[in-house]
């Protein structure tokens, strides 16, 4: 409507207005109070052109279109709140079809169809966030909960290989510890050649010659082949086997014997003796360790450094059923020579205990201990052997329990084949090396055929300058990791057996592992480079040295 209209209209309903008010005055005078007739105004009502005087029909309080009530102009046949779109409720204007609004739909927000109005979301899922078909809150793989990203068939916690639990690991791992391997041999088994006529000796105790060791005779001296009986208690003394007496039986019972001028007893150069431990013996050496680098000659060759000395070509077996309490005070407890390959055995159901201020058992040569019960706490190795050191034969062995140690069993060659050890030692446990390198050209090597084997080492668990073959037997191996430390080293090759069960929580170090692995391997295989499905728990492959 142009607004001279509106203005129009304006003066037509004023016209009225006043005309209505004034009809009776303009017919004739009005009279005042008095009853004096008044002359009233004549009003006139101007003309406009383009108004009209009256507008039929309608309410003169508002204009409307025609057929519309007076209160607000509105399209016909519709309520007065808002102009919608036809068929709509009103509220707001939504376009048909397309996932709109439409006949039936409320019209708070536009959907898909079938779909809630919280938020757009793809068919079949729920409103909280948009992801793929048959998905929860985020998007995920199928078949997954959603809650990570993983492999299907998987736990969702990480990323794994099939068959695998909660770390990332290759098939025949089980966390990254237990294992079982395929691949070659490692080299041979080299294994001792030494002969041990000792062994054979028999006890011809109806013949024997009894000796009881007192602070008066503490001085027993063997020349002669035959069986002796060794009793007593002696504050200072010796028995002495003479060098190259043969065919010797020493039963040692209920002895305690100490020394300060050389070892308790000493079998020396190329003599051969059986010594069979009964009830309870305690050997002390309490020799001067000053003495060892005296400049005096006859001082320094006169110490043995041992409360049990086996000198160079030597034969000796350690045997019965009674306990052996060994004190090493002065540097060994038990030494064996190194030239004229000396020969030394254990082998019984005799019990040793052994305390030194270096080595438990140190051998020049070969080291052999096949049965028994041994306790070792000492300063430096538990038990050594310069060529070979054998513990255990054919699946069964002796029981070792290293309490204290620096290195636990040590030699250019290390093979257990039996029995079991509980090593706790502040360097490596089982160690493969010499360090004068005289054995060397055997080359070094731990083999590990059966037997059970606990090491806690705060160096490497088992150190091989060569190669490491473990064909059979439980290891078990906790250990010093970092600055050069590992669960297993060695400088050679590595195999494991699928029949070993070995658990290593220190890792692999070797020149063959696959660069960065940190211990992760091919399968079966711990650190080292293998390739599966060679090997299957064939035969041993040994030879003698």
């Amino acid at each position: 409507m142009s607004s001279m209209n509106m203005y129009s209209i304006m003066a037509i309903l004023a016209a009225i207005c006043l005309s209505l008010a004034g009809a009776t005055a303009l017919q004739g005078d009005s009279q005042d109070d008095s009853g004096a007739a008044v002359e009233q105004p004549v009003i006139t009502v101007p003309e406009f052109e383009e108004a009209d005087a009256q507008v039929s029909q309608q309410d003169t309080t508002v204009p409307a279109m025609p057929g519309q009530n007076t209160t607000a102009p509105t399209m016909p046949e519709q309520n007065t709140m808002m102009p919608p779109m036809p068929s709509q409720d009103g509220t707001m204007p939504a376009m048909p079809g397309n996932g709109f609004p439409q006949n039936d739909q409320n019209t708070t927000m536009p959907t898909m169809p079938g779909q809630n109005t919280t938020m757009p979301t793809m068919p079949g899922q729920n409103n909280t966030m948009p992801g793929f078909p048959g998905q929860g809150t985020i998007p995920s793989m199928p078949s997954q909960d959603g809650t990570t990203p993983t492999i299907p068939s998987q736990d969702g916690t990480m990323p794994a290989m099939p068959g695998q639990g909660t770390m990332p690991g290759f098939p025949g791992q089980q966390n990254g510890t237990a294992i079982s391997g395929t691949s070659d041999m490692a080299g041979t088994i080299v294994t001792t050649d030494v002969v041990s006529t000792a062994s054979d000796l028999t006890a011809d105790t109806a013949n024997a010659q009894t000796i009881v060791m007192s602070d008066e005779n503490n001085q027993v001296k063997i020349t002669e082949a035959g069986t002796y009986i060794v009793t007593g208690t002696c504050s200072d003394g010796n028995i002495v086997v003479k060098k190259g007496t043969t065919g010797v039986v020493l039963i040692l019972k209920d002895l305690n014997l100490t020394s300060t001028t050389g070892a308790t007893v000493s079998v020396n150069k190329g003599a051969e003796a059986k010594i069979i431990i009964e009830g309870t013996v305690t050997f002390t050496d309490n020799e001067d360790p000053a003495d060892e680098e005296s400049t005096d000659a006859e001082v320094a060759d006169a110490f043995d450094g041992a409360a049990i000395k086996v000198k160079d070509g030597a034969n000796v077996v350690l045997t019965g059923t009674g306990t052996l309490n060994i004190n090493g005070n002065a540097k060994n407890g038990i030494k064996i020579g190194d030239a004229d390959t000396p020969s030394f055995v254990i082998d019984g159901e005799l019990t040793i205990n052994i305390t030194a201020a270096n080595d438990g058992i140190n051998g020049g040569y070969d080291v052999t201990i096949l049965s028994g019960t041994l306790n070792i706490s000492v300063g430096d190795d538990a038990i050594h052997a310069d060529r070979i050191l054998t513990i255990g034969n054919d699946g069964v062995g002796p029981t070792i329990d290293v309490k204290k140690s620096v290195e636990g069993l040590e030699g250019t060659v290390v093979n257990l084949f039996g029995g079991s050890a509980t090593l706790v030692t502040s360097d490596d446990a089982i160690n493969a090396a010499n360090s004068d390198g005289t054995f060397a050209s055997l080359g070094y090597s731990v083999n590990i055929t059966a037997g059970t084997w606990t090491i806690r080492s705060g160096g490497d668990g088992i150190d091989s300058n060569g190669n490491v073959n473990i064909v059979g037997g439980k290891v078990t191996i906790t250990s010093s990791v970092g600055a050069g430390e590992a669960g297993i080293d060695y400088d050679g090759a590595f195999f494991v057996s699928s029949e070993a069960n070995v658990t290593n929580n220190s890792g692999v170090s070797g020149p063959d592992m696959m660069p960065g692995m940190g211990g992760m391997t091919m399968p079966g295989q711990m650190g080292g480079k293998a390739f599966p499905g060679q090997m299957g728990g064939f035969g041993v492959q040994t030879s003698t040295a």
